[in-house]
């Protein structure tokens, strides 16, 4: 049971089990808490249902647009950038959001290279659920070093493959990445400490990554002010889902107009 310390809920993490990492139960940990959303995103199998194909696969043009094309079924006749990047919104909240928090949260180290997962999508409209993982979870020292690893070993090489796939901008992809990235870290910040995810917020906001390499979210998410003076988030470049129907726009968050709607 989770035990309650200075008003805040101090849950179980895998460091509290060093025997047992391959007994972990990762959605055990989130459990019925802020974050119960990212139950069901990180597996150690193969769900009953769906269509799994091994990430590195994305890579392949025959792969990627058979997802695809099942996908562009909710969208006949629209722009298919505009479905690309609604698609891989889906796959970054997945291979972000919940990662985010088993790495700043439960100090858990997760190995989500492409070549290590496994995608899970809606058999029906191909939509991202949940990624396979063939490796068990560790205790993660650094979690901002684990981020990083994510970023270099999954995100970089997905974007390169969905881009030279669709052509769609690589710093369009780029930007869906940092927007659910940016939103769970000050989520978890907000829920616990901004001192817990400092050093996932460098990789955001720095323009270079501890490896020394030019930081391509850096910039895409810039704090903007309404003139009733609250602050909010905007992108730097559109996501481009104003353009299918049915969609909604994303607000104040998108940098063009048409997209506010």
């Amino acid at each position: 049971m989770a035990a309650e310390m200075n008003g805040t809920v101090s849950r179980p993490s895998i460091a509290d089990h060093p025997i047992a990492y391959h007994a972990v139960d990762l959605d055990g940990l989130v459990g019925d808490g802020p974050f119960a959303y990212c139950r069901g995103k990180l597996l150690a199998s193969p769900p009953p249902a769906g269509i799994v194909v091994h990430c590195r696969d994305l890579g392949d043009p025959d792969v990627f647009d058979g997802i695809i094309a099942r996908y562009s079924e909710k969208f006949p006749g629209s722009d298919r950038r505009a479905i690309v990047s609604m698609w891989t919104l889906y796959y970054f909240s997945v291979l972000t959001i919940a990662p985010s928090v088993h790495m700043f949260v439960n100090r858990i180290a997760l190995s989500l290279e492409m070549d290590r997962l496994s995608l899970v999508c809606n058999g029906e409209t191909g939509e991202p659920e949940a990624f396979v993982m063939s490796d068990r979870p560790e205790a993660a020292a650094d979690p901002a070093a684990e981020l990083h690893r994510l970023m270099l070993g999954h995100a970089e090489p997905v974007i390169v493959a969905i881009a030279a796939n669709a052509g769609v901008a690589p710093k369009l992809l780029w930007n869906n990445a940092a927007a659910y990235l940016s939103w769970i870290l000050k989520e978890i910040a907000h829920r616990h400490a901004p001192a817990l995810v400092e050093g996932g917020l460098a990789l955001l906001d720095e323009a270079a990554w501890p490896c020394g390499r030019r930081n391509p979210m850096f910039g895409m998410i810039r704090m903007a002010r309404q003139q009733c003076g609250l602050e909010f988030a905007r992108r730097k470049v559109c996501c481009l889902r104003y353009n299918l129907p049915g969609v909604g726009g994303c607000g104040e968050a998108c940098p063009l107009p048409d997209g506010r709607h």
